[in-house]
């Protein structure tokens, strides 16, 4: 009978703490008018501006049975392949497809709400297995998974989810496997929790070892020598060896080539001091374990996000002081806790869990694993009778826990006047209040708990209210975006930008019109919007584009925040040329052609493929047509200075001012054409500047880094009187100089001469563009506006070339006179191989499970 009633209730209960869960956060999202229940939706953090970007263009792109494995969307292109396995692997994804692009935020929200559902659900799943655990209160520690800090926290990074979904089947996987020996289970879910999200599942992968270790250590029976149990349990530990590698390689069809091209990415360079054993926070830990310890205004810099209910915090420290555990179990248990501890305490060994580098913003990303573990715990003290604690226990926990919340929230005013650290400052201001209902909150818990099962019901009531109340506090300081706002402006964007995404050719588009913008409600920087809407752009905001597509932006003069992005700010002729930009569309709607455009390439001499770019923008613009069209004369003219006024104005309203030196400069212009400002040091405060009294500024917020900057149109020998603030106190690292129309002019005829046209192979496989150039100017080379990529395979002529990389990050192959029929082919690198060794992996495991090997 006992046997009976755990079958039927095997399912009951993890689909009952999925239903209870998304009833708690549906209400959640409708007390906040959050889609689908009004009209706030998700466009916040790196949701509103990468995510849904990125969900649009692939929803686009397969409904418009699309073939392409190479995005020119994204920046001046790269492979689709990075994204799609960064971003895209979601199962729940395909609930995108049930809604039109306008509506995809909407859908993104009922996909969260799913993904928090299916979290309680595989907890509970897991629980019931490790513990046996199979009574209705397992499905409250189930909620206390789904709504764990390090969700709340970070819920809007929405493939992160996925990770926290599947990290409770790969635990019970390897229960199966280490009781029965027989890893199917094991096999199968940690394929699908490093497929579905690969960067949370490379540290779940070194979760797994931790956790095998803590398994293992488990099957040592009592007065068993080391040597006896290594002879029992060997052949387990080089089974678990041989099929985690095989599930991991069993991912490598996408894996790999995902891998390759992030090796081409820019990367910041930790250096040794992410590796340094320094501690990264002190007793604040503790106050974690309090309601309401960080909101999304502190979402880039906070304390490890560990909240997990008052409940299961005590139940898992009890777990150490019940009798009924044995030492051992409370040894190994101690020990996977340290693990996971240090991983986080520790800079080097959380640099380590981070894929060896610092992450920037979001960061202990691990937390996860810590508050997974306390949940484990915490069961498996409610299954030991937890009432079976003696007094000392009972009441010198709640009072040591409490004394410890208090106590690390009262050091870190202290903490941040000693060490004027941005994460101290990130930690303020303190919620006194709130502390003091946690504390309230834990002492009641401690009471219902000893106080026997009749309160059973009222705990898991309160464990509910403690879950429900730190998500809500944890959506304080969100600016939510406006839906139907939102749905609006996507669609005018969309029909607007039509006549120029619907051509058949290649080219790319300068877009100055309003996107999306209005249906967000804080800030918003256009990067994705050629992702977003579905055009051939020149920015970006991805992990995945390459340093030198990022490196040749800066260097002729684009503005760049970080590694990450690549703006349309700091564009001229001359890059407008580069980057085969044919059409502009005003701020006002109006597509106007851009006088430069050469088509997607053109011959070049072969001092173009020498050119190499310094740190001055102007400069390698300079050389750039010299390159071209070699002459006496510069084209770009330098202005002739006449005063230069500086004053150190080192205050601002009372602090400190980093733009202390102001500027007014007088200069002549020497030709008569569009005037330009680089500052190569970066170190100009452009909000600040004036042009014979008019602002002038970027349409992005630069201040304090590099970007070429239109001034306006002047005339030979006019006044221009600029003024600004800067942090240097010279300005002879800026350069300031005219181009004038006619020397572009004679460039862009010559460039349009032997312009070539590109047009895409529609639903080819591996992606083709073809096209013909007649070559009649006597150069042996074509310049392509291709971003550098080592899977490009181009024929001439019907003959492979090898490619060459230009200014940076461009292409060129070799051309002969006269007509040149080109085709460009695109295979992602490392995309056969992949496929080779994942069906080798694959293959293998099934022959040894079949043997009974594995």
């Amino acid at each position: 009978m006992r046997q009976q009633e755990i079958r039927r209730h095997h399912w009951r209960y993890p689909v009952g703490a999925g239903l209870i869960a998304l009833v708690m956060v549906a209400g959640l999202f409708a007390i906040r008018g959050i889609t689908p229940f009004g009209d706030h939706n998700l466009l916040i953090g790196d949701l509103g501006v990468q995510y849904i970007p990125f969900f649009t263009d692939f929803v686009r792109l397969v409904r418009d049975h699309g073939a392409s494995l190479f995005n020119f969307h994204q920046a001046l292109g790269g492979s689709w392949l990075p994204i799609i396995s960064y971003y895209l692997m979601s199962p729940f994804n395909v609930l995108l497809f049930l809604v039109h692009s306008a509506q995809i935020p909407v859908m993104v929200a009922v996909m969260i709400m799913l993904k928090i559902a299916t979290m309680a659900g595989t907890m509970t799943v897991y629980l019931q297995s490790h513990w046996q655990f199979h009574r209705a209160f397992v499905m409250v520690f189930g909620l206390a998974y789904a709504f764990c800090g390090f969700v709340t926290v970070n819920f809007f990074n929405v493939m992160w989810l996925d990770a926290l979904m599947w990290l409770p089947l790969v635990a019970w996987g390897l229960d199966n496997f280490v009781a029965t020996r027989r890893g199917g289970a094991y096999f199968a879910w940690l394929f699908v929790a490093v497929l579905t999200d690969y960067y949370l599942g490379y540290m779940t992968c070194l979760f797994v070892v931790g956790y095998f270790v803590y398994l293992m250590m488990g099957t040592r029976l009592s007065g068993q020598t080391l040597r006896e149990w290594w002879a029992q349990e060997r052949g387990l530990i080089g089974r678990f060896v041989v099929t985690s590698l095989l599930s991991v390689g069993s991912t490598l069809a996408l894996l790999l080539p995902t891998i390759l091209n992030m090796l081409t990415t820019a990367k910041a360079h930790p250096g040794s001091a992410a590796f340094s054993l320094f501690p990264t926070f002190g007793l604040e830990f503790f106050r974690q374990f309090s309601l309401g310890t960080t909101d999304f205004s502190q979402r880039i810099d906070h304390a490890p996000a560990l909240y997990v209910s008052s409940l299961v915090i005590l139940l898992a420290m009890a777990y150490f002081g019940l009798k009924s555990v044995t030492r051992w179990d409370k040894v190994r248990a101690s020990l996977l806790l340290l693990f996971l501890f240090l991983g986080m305490w520790l800079r080097g060994f959380n640099t380590v869990w981070h894929m060896l580098a610092m992450p920037a913003g979001y960061p202990f990303r691990n937390s996860f694993f810590f508050s997974f573990v306390l949940i484990m715990l915490a069961a498996g003290a409610w299954q030991n009778d937890v009432r079976q604690l003696t007094a000392a226990w009972r009441w010198g926990l709640p009072l040591l826990l409490a004394g410890l919340m208090i106590g690390g929230t009262w050091l870190i005013a202290p903490m941040q006047t000693w060490t004027q650290s941005a994460y101290y400052a990130s930690l303020e201001p303190v919620g006194r209040r709130v502390l003091l209902v946690s504390v309230g909150l834990l002492l009641l818990t401690t009471i219902l708990l000893w106080e026997g099962p009749r309160f059973r019901g009222l705990l898991a009531f309160i464990v509910v209210g403690e879950l429900v109340a730190n998500f809500g506090l944890a959506l304080n300081g969100i600016d939510f975006g406006r839906q139907h706002t939102y749905a609006q402006a996507v669609t005018m964007a969309t029909k607007r930008l039509a006549p120029l995404t619907e051509r058949q050719s290649l080219s790319r588009i300068r877009n100055e019109a309003p996107t999306v913008a209005a249906g967000f409600t804080g800030h918003y920087n256009p990067y994705n919007d050629s992702i977003w809407l579905g055009y051939n752009g020149t920015g970006a905001y991805s992990s995945t584009m390459t340093a030198a597509t990022v490196t040749m932006s800066r260097q002729l003069g684009l503005f760049s925040r970080n590694v990450r992005r690549v703006s349309t700010a700091g564009l001229s002729p001359v890059s407008e040329m580069l980057f085969g930009i044919r059409d502009k569309v005003t701020p006002t709607g109006t597509i106007e052609p851009v006088a430069s455009y050469s088509g997607m390439g053109f011959a070049v001499p072969d001092k173009l493929t020498r050119l190499r770019f310094g740190a001055d923008a102007i400069a390698n613009q300079e050389a750039t047509l010299q390159a071209l069209r070699p002459r006496r004369q510069p084209y770009f003219h330098d202005t002739k200075s006449v005063e230069i006024k500086t004053w150190d104005n080192w205050r601002s309203v009372g602090q400190l001012a980093v733009f202390k030196y102001h500027h007014r400069w007088s200069m002549v212009a020497q030709a008569t054409g569009r005037l330009y400002l680089f500052d190569r040091d970066g170190a100009s405060k452009y909000s600040s500047m004036l042009v014979n009294g008019h602002r002038v500024h970027p349409e992005y917020f630069a201040d304090g880094r590099p970007v070429l900057l239109d001034l306006g149109t002047f005339r030979k020998g006019q006044m221009v009187t600029v003024t600004f603030a800067s942090w240097n106190e010279s300005v002879r690292d800026i350069h300031l100089a005219t181009l004038p129309a006619a020397g572009m002019v004679a460039v862009h005829r010559q460039a349009q001469a032997t312009s070539l046209k590109l047009t895409q192979r529609r639903h080819a496989l591996p992606t083709t563009y073809q096209g013909q150039m007649v070559n009649q100017s006597g150069n042996r080379w074509a310049f392509l506006s291709l971003p550098t990529e080592k899977g490009w395979r181009i024929n001439v002529n019907g003959q492979r070339v090898a490619t060459k990389t230009v200014l940076t990050g461009l292409t060129a192959v070799p051309i002969r006179s006269g007509i040149n029929d080109i085709q460009v082919q695109y295979q992602v690198p490392g995309g056969r191989l992949g496929v080779i060794l994942a069906l080798i992996s694959f293959l293998s495991y099934l022959d040894l499970w079949h043997f009974r090997r594995l």
